[in-house]
């Protein structure tokens, strides 16, 4: 089948079906796509089997392989072939192929076998793991000549029994195991392995392939007992298309025959007969109405041809479709009707809200909000309920608004109700106050309300806003340590505001708000933008609420913040290959900011940089007065691969340089 598709969207289209793409591997001019395979769907073990799912879901017709007729020659006759357990070997089949050349394989087959993840072994063998995963069917080739008494039993092992397989183990058996025997001992593991007994080598000449179906729950029991499993074993786990075993038979002894040469007798079958095959009815009607969207009966016919079903009557209410035997997981109607779905795109199925509900419409600031408590109640912080009117004095001294943009009220009804609050703070800090007061001493506390501004003239506005105030002490964990909270904690807690928002590109630059402490006071942006303020509440503001402890404010414009926010999710891929931390100690002048150190890092640090933090600042002893050390924590992780020193070292060696050329770094 040829398909314009890239190997990307490929694997989009497939993972959203069902069949899930773990990875895509780049090889050469091709890609490799790992799936994740369901119990209930064995024929996606194969490339024929993914192959008519992409058939299915791009109108694309599937060719099959093309099966080339071996050379024949007339049965001698001379092997006969016995199944002793036929209900746990419902169908057994074999095939004498004389006069091949065991040799190393082709080019072509060589690369089709290595891209599965196989080691080649020799033509004759890498010609059965090629069929096995091209039509899900495992076949096994044994040495003709190395069978004793010409004679194959598929019969359950004896008590004691041995056997060594092909990877030199050997294997005990007892009589819950099938095996298949020659008339004097095993010389395979029905399903898991053959025998080191009549393995294919470079001197066989003479060669009988099988192609089986084996019970799935006799050959998972016997791979748990002997502590294997092969790709033969998981598929007859799985349960194997019978109907497919004279195919894959014919596929592969055309392939022997024109890449080893000799001659294939006609293939002896044994066992079961084709089943009569399975039919189920499906209603387009029902379709429709499980769906909540009109489906062209066209369009699910097709959809239902392109996966293998046949349909085979039809009338006003409902078609019946010829079940493949590949598909033993299609039962009734509403699988018939999922697949249709899957294929045609649960995306595409219309958001609809159910019959029993009004239909609403949410204000999504109001979702905003509301997702915006819930997130700082499960940080840990209590939420309050504030004041919306001030005196004048605390009104004052909390806002960043000039005096003549402050709403007052015409007409207090007391000295206490005189301003509308232009800020937050003043309530947070006065229930902060009021806790300090009652011996309430460590506060993480937030409040999400109204603030208020005067515009030009007589008209007045409001904004939404966010204020979290902490004071105290925070708990260590279970060693019961505890330490006071410090600038990091409030400017974290704003860092997982905007990660739970899905919202990047936060960054902290130097403020001058006179409402904090000029050691510890930042301006909050995301994407450039200003969104709010964060630091340590100066001494100033302290003292007209009777505080003497050291409190930390955040405010932040929820009305910025929402302007900001994509409701759309993304998760990137949790990384394969592991990271390198390097620590780097620099010293530089007193007066240099953290936010430029950062950005000259990660500029050099390129794509490999993956996290900049500053974990130490120490003045004093061994550093000069005028100057200051900073210790960076860097981690450096590779997308594609694991990182070595070499790779390392150099990014490192060109941040440095960047720190000296444009700061006068010097490292420490």
């Amino acid at each position: 089948m040829e398909t314009d598709v890239s190997a990307d969207r490929l694997a989009e289209m497939l993972t959203m079906a069902g069949l899930s793409v773990e990875s895509i591997i780049r090889l050469g001019a091709d890609h490799i796509l790992e799936t994740e395979i369901t119990a209930n769907r064995p024929d996606w073990l194969s490339v024929i089997g993914v192959a008519r799912e992409i058939s299915a879901m791009t109108g694309k017709k599937l060719n099959m392989p093309k099966i080339k007729t071996p050379n024949t020659a007339p049965a001698q006759n001379d092997i006969n072939i016995k199944v002793e357990d036929a209900p746990l070997c419902p169908k057994y089949t074999a095939r004498v192929i004389r006069g091949v050349r065991v040799a190393e394989s082709p080019a072509w087959l060589k690369a089709r076998i290595e891209a599965m993840g196989l080691r080649s072994v020799n033509n004759i063998v890498d010609i059965t793991n090629f069929c096995l995963f091209e039509t899900g069917e495992p076949m096994h080739a044994f040495d003709l000549d190395k069978i004793s008494g010409r004679q194959i039993l598929i019969r359950k092992a004896r008590q004691a029994e041995k056997l060594v397989t092909i990877d030199g183990k050997e294997a005990v058996l007892d009589p819950s195991v099938l095996i298949i025997a020659d008339s004097a001992r095993p010389i395979a593991v029905a399903g898991v392995m053959g025998g080191l007994n009549t393995e294919v080598t470079a001197a066989t000449q003479n060669i009988l392939l099988e192609a089986a179906y084996f019970d799935p729950v006799s050959i998972r029991r016997t791979s748990r007992k002997l502590g294997v499993s092969t790709d033969s074993s998981y598929r007859f786990e799985r349960r194997v298309d019978i109907e497919n075993i004279v195919y894959a038979s014919e596929r592969a002894a055309g392939l022997i025959c024109e890449i080893a040469g000799g001659a294939a007798e006609d293939i002896i079958s044994i066992g079961q007969a084709q089943d009569k095959k399975r039919t189920v009815s499906m209603s387009g009607s029902k379709l429709n109405k499980l769906s909540g969207m009109t489906i062209p009966p066209e369009k699910a016919k097709a959809i239902l041809a392109g996966l293998g079903l046949r349909s085979i009557s039809q009338t006003t209410r409902e078609e019946t479709f010829e079940i493949p035997g590949f598909r033993q997981d299609l039962q009734s109607e509403i699988d018939l009707i999922e697949e249709v779905l899957r294929v045609y795109g649960y995306n595409n199925v219309p958001d609809t809200m159910p019959n029993v509900m009004a239909q609403t419409n949410f204000d999504p600031k109001l979702k905003f909000e509301k997702t915006a408590r819930q997130i700082l109640c499960g940080f840990g912080l209590d939420e309050i309920i504030g004041y919306s009117l001030l005196n004048k004095k605390l009104a004052g001294c909390a806002a960043s608004l000039p005096a003549d943009s402050i709403a007052e009220i015409m007409n207090p009804l007391s000295a206490e109700q005189e301003m509308m609050r232009p800020s937050l703070m003043s309530g947070m800090l006065g229930a902060i106050a009021w806790n300090l007061n009652r011996k309430n001493k460590d506060l993480k506390l937030f409040e999400l309300g109204n603030v208020y501004y005067k515009k030009s003239g007589d008209s007045f506005g409001q904004d939404k806003y966010i204020c979290v105030g902490i004071c105290g002490q925070i708990n260590g964990g279970w060693d019961g340590c505890a330490r006071h909270v410090q600038f990091s904690d409030i400017r974290g807690i704003f860092e997982n505001l905007c990660e739970e928002f899905g919202m990047q590109e936060v960054s902290f630059e130097e403020s001058q708000d006179t409402r904090f402490s000029s050691l510890a006071r930042a301006i909050l942006k995301i994407k450039g933008r200003p969104v709010g303020v964060c630091g340590a509440v100066s001494q100033r503001l302290l003292s007209e609420f009777d505080i003497k402890d050291k409190v930390y404010l955040l405010e932040v414009n929820l009305e910025e913040l929402f302007g900001l926010f994509l409701p759309e999710r993304r998760f990137k891929e949790l990384p394969k290959y592991p990271s390198i931390l390097r620590d780097i100690s620099i010293v530089v002048s007193k007066e240099t900011r953290n936010a430029p150190l950062v950005s000259v890092i990660r500029t050099a640090g390129g794509f490999i940089l993956k996290s900049v933090d500053l974990v130490d600042r120490y003045s004093g002893k061994q550093i000069p007065e005028e100057k200051i050390s900073l210790t960076y924590r860097l981690e450096y992780q590779d997308p594609h691969k694991t990182l070595e020193d070499k790779d390392v070292a150099g990014v490192h060696s060109n941040i440095l340089a960047a720190l000296e050329k444009n700061f006068g770094a010097k490292l420490r």
